[in-house]
């Protein structure tokens, strides 16, 4: 039975839905996924599914205007994986439609706050009508993950940025924690990954790095594949809520992650190897509120000396 799975969200979305994805592909077997053709290929390089669809064709636009393409004859079923059912093609989920969609909701938007990987799965797991399926048998760390002792790459890698300026805590605090740590240990290697969202604070991250002798490097324009290649070679990665945070823990890197507008309980990496740094501002976590809020205090308010301590027994200082 071909299956299309349809997942158009950015790499840290699609890595919050793979526990789900692997039980559907324990059930239906390879299976086709549609979404933007780079995360998906890296999701196929990583021999998590087994062909992609791009979901910019126009075959696929066709749906959003009621007509199913030729190019779906192939598939007997679709797998939806949505915030909301409004974002479905109505064709998809009409009663006589001849390939009707599986929706599965990528946010809790209720009252309980389950994390997203883990609301995911369960949805999944009922479709399914597997009740013997457990999340902790799908969380094995992706194949660019290095035994500890294999790691002979950067002691401490650091993404200041993420996809949304909002949820980006200040250079300062990166860099304050950052020069402590160097200042502590004169071994230490450490490399900040910038890519196109923090275009704005790469210069401030240059300079940086440049008073540091070689000992803070900066890795930018690197594809998924190489990206993780340089996180599963790393002791301990810290960063904000982003895809390259998610990239890192499913990499099996020891991940710091820092929380301030947005809900840990929803989008924290589900992995033992994740420690959340979370705002102490009474206002946090504010959930979407934060796309319209003026001042966020809340980045302001994430103790130094708690990052400082926990990446300093992390990294054996």
């Amino acid at each position: 039975m071909p299956t299309l799975v349809v997942h158009q969200g950015a790499i840290g979305d699609l890595l919050i839905s793979l526990p789900a994805l692997r039980l559907l592909k324990k059930h239906v077997g390879d299976f086709t996924l549609a979404g933007q053709p780079e995360r998906c290929l890296f999701l196929k390089d990583c021999g998590e599914v087994s062909s992609v669809f791009p979901s910019s064709s126009a075959a696929f636009a066709q749906l959003f205007t009621g007509a199913i393409a030729p190019h779906f004859d192939y598939f007997d079923e679709v797998w939806w994986f949505s915030r909301r059912r409004g974002l479905v093609p109505t064709i998809l989920i009409m009663p006589d439609s001849r390939l009707k969609a599986k929706v599965i909701f990528t946010v809790d938007e209720g009252p309980d706050e389950t994390n997203c990987s883990i609301f995911q799965f369960n949805q999944v797991r009922d479709q399914l009508e597997d009740e013997d399926a457990s999340l902790s048998d799908f969380l094995t760390p992706l194949g660019y993950s290095r035994a500890e002792s294999q790691r002979q790459g950067f002691d401490l890698v650091i993404h200041p940025g993420s996809g949304s300026a909002r949820k980006n805590f200040p250079l300062s605090l990166f860099f304050d924690v950052t020069k402590d740590l160097i200042e502590k240990a004169s071994g230490m290697s450490c490399c900040f990954i910038l890519g196109p969202a923090e275009r704005e604070m790469a210069k401030d991250v240059e300079d940086f790095a440049l008073r540091w002798d070689g000992r803070v490097k900066i890795a930018s324009g690197f594809g998924l594949g190489p990206l993780a290649d340089l996180l599963g070679k790393a002791r301990v990665y810290w960063g904000n809520d982003s895809g390259i945070t998610h990239l890192a823990a499913w990499c099996g890197t020891r991940t710091f992650v820092n929380f301030g507008p947005t809900n840990p309980r929803l989008w924290a990496p589900v992995l033992d190897n994740t420690t959340t740094l979370m705002s102490s501002a009474s206002c946090s976590p504010c959930g979407d509120s934060y796309r319209r809020c003026q001042e966020p205090v809340c980045l302001e308010k994430l103790s130094r000396e708690e990052v400082r301590s926990a990446l300093s027994f992390a990294l054996g200082l």
